[in-house]
């Protein structure tokens, strides 16, 4: 419960607390971009794939047909959540030390 009272008071919550708190936020909405992004190569990407009919005895004719890329929709997901996990923590890092800066300046004035 005084979780939740420091968290709806302003001015209660330390600067380290609140990036967590938007750098977990922000893992979240990554894997759902990463999620989108995976998807879309998983739809628009396709290969053809070879099958086999069975026509009569001992004959058979070759067609193929196009299935879509599920192991580059995977590994396009991985790459890219890697990739802009990467750029999120520097970016929350970059925050974390310009507002203990000045938070540890403001208690000066």
């Amino acid at each position: 419960m005084k979780y939740l009272q420091d968290f709806l008071s302003l001015g209660k919550m330390t600067v380290s607390n609140v990036i967590h708190k938007i750098f977990y936020i922000g893992m979240v909405i990554a894997a759902y971009k990463s999620y989108m992004f995976a998807k879309v190569i998983y739809m628009t990407c396709t290969y053809e794939k070879m099958v086999r009919h069975i026509e009569g005895r001992n004959m058979y004719s070759y067609t193929s047909r196009t299935v879509n890329n599920a192991p580059l929709a995977v590994l396009g997901f991985i790459i890219y959540f890697i990739v802009i996990l990467i750029l999120w923590k520097l970016i929350c890092e970059l925050l974390l030390k310009f507002f203990t800066y000045f938070e540890s300046h403001s208690k000066d004035y």
